[in-house]
């Protein structure tokens, strides 16, 4: 065996096999191998075997120097030399190699763990290993699915996630669709997720989940959607319910721009535009106080003085800010006053929108005050959704669910990945020293 065959053998560590040849062909190096095995027993009665001619696979294997590669592989068939054994012929397995597979196994696992790990477009990774969308999405399935259901990836879960994102953007004569993600907010995980937003998406969820994995749970943070509340039960009704700080000063937030969309349409009898005092501020409205500079906040009073005649957005900014002051103490008894507060100012406002808050808050305070006794919140499931965010710019768009979830799952459900084959070490020889 020359050295440059030898070399490749090495290079391609499949243990058992021949290298041939290699031959460099358009855009890819064509490797051919044949087993090394020279004696063969029968499957069927254990008799020796008689070898009788070879027939060729063609498989792709892990890239190479950027370059696509295919194995030619030569698999030597034999005959039983029992006349009377039922096993007559037979092509011996090749170990890497599945019967009817496109890719070698290594090389199904390295597409799958680029597709779900990396998220690298399917087409992309298609196209590096010179193979076809489906060849390299089955290879997602087969090898991404144990990785993703099995019960030792999701492990105990105290404390749960829950959180809408879109599936599908909504289309002529379709509304969007939705997907609930769940989550370990330990871990940062995603542990699974289900078709639709709905109350009964989620109970059939939980109904399906093991009872007595659901019974480990003792705190559920969700926003402010009356449904998670609904889907909840009966099946979690045991958890703490924590309304997620975020989306608690969203609801305030939106309040407040509600406010000031209504107050200058009826001052001007138009939309916001850039030179409109209230919409040059909207920024700084929804910025906190503390992160606004005193240039900000003169130009903040400027615009409400000069668009805000009523104070009606005044006072929805004081009660966002009220509403932010709540999550600012990390004493449970000085939050629940200054909820308190909040709610009663809001509710006795003259302006609709800060009573309709105030109700909201009043229907939420048990929830809302949660988050101070358990510190939990929803910051872990909004890091994920950037990943599934990730996901779906990647897909460029999802019309299959199944393909969803376990791409997604890939990505952020932390699934353990099998260590890649530690490459060959190549030695070379050392010079001698000259006489």
């Amino acid at each position: 065996m020359s050295d440059g065959i030898a070399m490749v053998k090495v290079l391609l560590g499949l243990p058992g096999m021949n290298v041939l040849e290699v031959v460099e062909g358009d855009n890819e190096l064509v490797v051919k191998v044949e087993t090394a095995e020279t004696i063969g027993w029968c499957p069927g009665c254990g008799v020796r075997a008689q070898a009788q001619d070879r027939t060729t696979r063609s498989v792709r294997d892990l890239s190479c120097f950027g370059r696509a590669v295919r194995l030619e592989v030569l698999r030597r068939r034999w005959r039983c030399r029992e006349a009377m054994c039922s096993t007559k012929t037979w092509t011996e397995d090749v170990e890497q190699l599945d019967a009817t597979a496109v890719l070698t196994r290594r090389a199904g696992a390295e597409a799958c763990r680029q597709v779900g790990e990396q998220a690298r477009p399917v087409a992309a990774v298609a196209r590096e290993f010179g193979v076809c969308w489906w060849t390299v999405m089955n290879a997602v399935i087969e090898h991404g699915t144990p990785l993703v259901d099995t019960p030792d990836r999701v492990g105990t879960v105290t404390k749960l996630g829950v959180d809408e994102t879109s599936f599908q953007a909504a289309r002529p004569g379709l509304a969007t669709k939705y997907v609930t993600g769940l989550v370990d907010l330990d871990r940062r995980a995603m542990i699974d997720m289900t078709p639709g937003n709905r109350a009964a998406d989620l109970r059939r969820w939980c109904a399906n989940a093991d009872p007595a994995w659901i019974a480990k749970i003792d705190v559920v943070a969700t926003d402010l959607a009356e449904s998670y509340r609904a889907g909840l039960s009966p099946h979690l009704d045991h958890c703490v319910r924590v309304a997620d700080p975020f989306h608690v000063v969203r609801v305030a937030n939106r309040c407040m721009d509600t406010v000031r969309r209504r107050v200058q349409n009826e001052q001007l009898g138009h939309r916001g535009r850039k030179r409109d005092p209230l919409f040059k501020i909207r920024k700084i409205l929804l910025a906190g106080s503390e992160r606004v500079t005193e240039g900000g906040a003169d130009r903040m009073l400027l615009g409400l003085r000069a668009g805000d005649p009523n104070d009606e957005l005044l006072g929805a900014w004081l009660a966002k800010e009220s509403v932010r002051d709540v999550f600012g103490t990390d004493d449970p008894a000085e939050a629940a006053l200054l909820l308190d507060k909040t709610i009663a100012g809001c509710r006795a406002d003259v302006v609709a929108e800060i009573r309709s808050l105030g109700d909201t808050l009043k229907r939420w305070r048990t929830e809302i005050l949660a988050h101070h006794t358990t510190g939990a919140s929803n910051g872990p499931t909004e890091g994920l959704n950037l990943l599934v965010k990730e996901v779906k710019r990647c897909g460029r768009g999802f019309e299959n669910f199944e393909h969803y979830r376990l791409r997604v799952l890939l990505r952020a459900g932390k699934p353990t990945w099998p260590n890649r084959p530690t490459p060959p070490i190549l030695r070379t020889g050392r010079p001698h020293a000259h006489a």
